[in-house]
């Protein structure tokens, strides 16, 4: 609990000194989240699938398993090569937002009155 308290002091700090940096990093800390989730999951899925399906650790190699183990193989990597390529363009692209609106605040000229 207490660690949250910090984090959030931290999270204002850092969000009232550069509003679009706190921004950038809150996105893309939402987006990381379930990626990571997906790929320990489906990792530890296929490796289930991997032993259950071709060694005879706990049980007989069964050809359920392997047949399990391929038709989700295949479609985890494809995924996984998209959604973190997404990750990465999204990234980037966030990134030239924000230093597109810091180059526009230090343009702007206020003349006194």
């Amino acid at each position: 609990m207490i660690f949250a308290i910090f984090k959030t002091y931290k999270d204002v700090k850092n969000g009232v000194k550069d509003p679009t940096g706190f921004g950038q990093d809150a996105l893309l800390e939402i987006i990381k989240a379930p990626l990571i989730l997906f790929t320990i999951l489906g990792g530890l899925f296929i490796a289930l699938f991997f032993v259950l399906g071709f060694t005879e650790i706990i049980l007989n190699s069964l050809g359920f398993f392997r047949f399990l183990f391929w038709f989700s193989l295949i479609p985890f990597l494809i995924l996984e090569l998209v959604f973190w390529s997404l990750y990465g363009k999204v990234k980037k692209m966030v990134s030239n937002v924000k230093s597109r609106v810091d180059e526009e605040i230090n343009t702007i000229k206020v003349e006194p009155k």
